[in-house]
């Protein structure tokens, strides 16, 4: 609950036409002018009421109680000065009371959701940009289950296709394959089947091996795939990316529920054989405009199907779960694939996933390509970041012993990457720059963890027991420590914008945002010489309170609040 909500009443006693969901509490520009804001846009409009009118009428006519020490217009605004002690004991006893669960609105309580993400094609590690969909899937899952959402993660595993039946080929001759070939394999296999047609069509021949059952050809490509799947997830696993449920697209080669799909097209008259015997879906039958992407073609001439129809099956079967919510994350270039998909789902009746696109993390020679082999792999990637944080943490943690300086060099190198990337909005490209994102000052993840740390040093120092609550006084004598007390209540209602845009970036912001005003806290209200043992107690509680809803929030993130640095 907002320790604001209680403002509410007075003015929908005042403006009957008013309902709570209108009214929004923001900071004022300005401590001096109030200590908090209520806009009167949306308020002005639902009562035809200029919107500075409304709010010197609500200055006038809204009888609020003792907390409330002045409430004045300034423009479209109404501005409150209130008894700050009694919001600080309500934020801080709130943040207490919730613990771990503290900005969570509970709002996925009885609820499922199903996120799929990554889903790496089995010939190559996962380079850098294809890490940002795992971290982004990843924090999106951790943004559910904080909901309290009962979440399932699936991990797609293209365990067949033209490109995996070259891999196969090419790992029968050089024999004991190992994962970190696999990516140099995959490029001289596609560079071959673009020089030797004979070499392609095998490639293909094996396919339709495997799709028709062959035991042989299944074996073959599924050793091949298994020794990828586990690499990868290995790598993906350095990053805190996690998954419950495999789905093979193997299994969905013969899905009955394909036949379902076929007759539906054939009604709108969006199905036919084109000049190359494949079998084709004409989207403008139902209703794509543009001539880019009109066509989708479901099978080859051999009989062999495509990757879209098997995924067309795959999606059936995912909807079929009765997950409240179907989340899929699928990098930008996807988007037009996708929309294809969703129309042919649509005209056999059903609902496309949601999808979240993400932009990319490119190199300075443009787009990775895993064709081409112009990657930087995740593993080299991470190992260089780790490498760096050792330095640095070598040099910020001199009295810890090796092992805690190699602990937290780790914990610091994925905070770093992790954050450089979430803190980017999905559709926006992002341009690492590794030594910016390790530093211990900026905006990076390094310096919130810095914050946790430094939160953690003020508790150790303190000779006494913590107070567990607020005493009877609750003194608040600083602007900083009423700035940071504020952003802290405003945590439940980042997380629900976050859940409603299903993205995290906001959240990174916000941490940022308690990290510097704690830095303003710590400088100005002295913690262990306060001087009254109230004034100790109360920001001992502001520290607590602090660290909690950093953990909580870095948690979302996937990214750890450590204890020292």
């Amino acid at each position: 609950m907002n320790p604001f909500d209680r403002l509410i009443a007075p003015l929908l006693e005042a403006f009957p036409g008013l309902a709570a969901e209108d009214i929004a509490f923001t900071a004022a520009p300005k401590l001096e002018l109030g200590d908090v804001a209520i806009p009167m846009f949306i308020l002005a409009k639902k009562l035809g009421t200029p919107p500075p009118k409304l709010a010197a009428d609500a200055a006038q006519r809204a009888a609020f109680g003792p907390e409330v020490r002045l409430a004045a217009a300034a423009g479209p605004y109404l501005n409150l000065k209130l008894d700050r002690a009694v919001f600080a004991r309500e934020i801080v006893e709130d943040i207490l009371g919730a613990g771990a669960g503290y900005g969570s609105n509970a709002a996925g309580r009885g609820k499922r959701a199903l996120i799929e993400h990554t889903s790496i094609n089995p010939n190559a590690s996962p380079h850098v940009g294809r890490a940002r969909c795992a971290m982004i899937g990843d924090s999106i899952s951790r943004l559910f289950r904080f909901e309290e959402y009962e979440v399932d993660v699936h991990y797609y595993v293209n365990d067949m296709g033209r490109q995996i039946g070259l891999l196969v080929l090419i790992a029968d001759e050089l024999k004991d394959l190992t994962f970190d070939q696999v990516l140099d394999a995959y490029v001289r296999a596609n560079a071959r089947a673009e020089q030797d047609p004979e070499f392609a069509a095998q490639g293909y021949a094996l396919l339709l091996k495997m799709e028709e059952g062959d035991p042989a050809a299944q074996a073959k490509f599924r050793a091949v795939t298994d020794l990828c799947l586990n690499g990868q997830l290995a790598v993906l696993a350095r990053i805190g990316a996690a998954y419950d449920v495999f789905d093979r697209e193997s299994k969905y080669v013969k899905d009955a529920r394909l036949d379902q799909v076929q007759a539906a097209l054939r009604a709108r008259d969006a199905l036919f054989v084109d000049e190359d015997q494949r079998l084709v879906v004409d989207l403008s039958k139902l209703g794509h405009a543009a001539e880019e992407g009109r066509y989708f073609v479901l099978m080859r001439a051999n009989g062999s199907s495509m990757y879209g129809y098997r995924d067309l099956a795959y999606t059936i079967d995912k909807l079929s779960s009765g997950a409240d919510v179907n989340l899929i994350a699928l990098g930008e270039d996807h988007k037009l694939y996708f929309q294809q998909l969703a129309m042919i789902l649509d005209a056999a009746g059903y609902a496309a996933p949601e999808p979240v696109y993400y932009s990319y993390i490119l190199l300075k020679e443009g787009k990775m390509s895993t064709r081409q082999g112009n990657v930087v792999l995740l593993s080299d990637f991470l190992d260089e970041a780790i490498r760096l944080a050792s330095e640095r943490v070598a040099e910020q943690c001199k009295d810890l012993s090796a092992e805690e300086q190699r602990v937290i060099a780790e914990r610091v190198a994925i905070a770093a990457v992790r954050f450089a990337v979430l803190r980017v909005g999905a559709s926006k490209n992002v341009t690492f720059d590794m030594d910016a994102a390790l530093s211990f000052e900026g905006d990076t993840g390094p310096y919130v963890q810095y914050s946790c740390a430094r939160i953690n040093s003020i508790l150790r120092k303190y000779p006494g027991a913590l107070p567990t609550a607020p005493g009877a006084a609750f003194p608040v004598e600083s602007d900083a420590e009423w700035g940071l007390l504020t952003k802290l209540a405003s945590f439940p209602d980042v997380v629900a914008s976050c859940l409603r845009q299903r993205t995290c970036a906001p959240i990174a912001v916000y941490v940022l945002d308690i990290a510097r005003a704690f830095t303003a806290f710590y400088h100005e209200c002295p913690v262990l010489t306060a001087g009254t043992p109230e004034l100790t107690q109360a920001r001992l509680l502001v520290c607590r309170v602090s660290l909690q809803t950093l953990t909580n929030a870095l948690g979302i993130l996937g990214i750890e609040a450590p204890e020292r640095m």
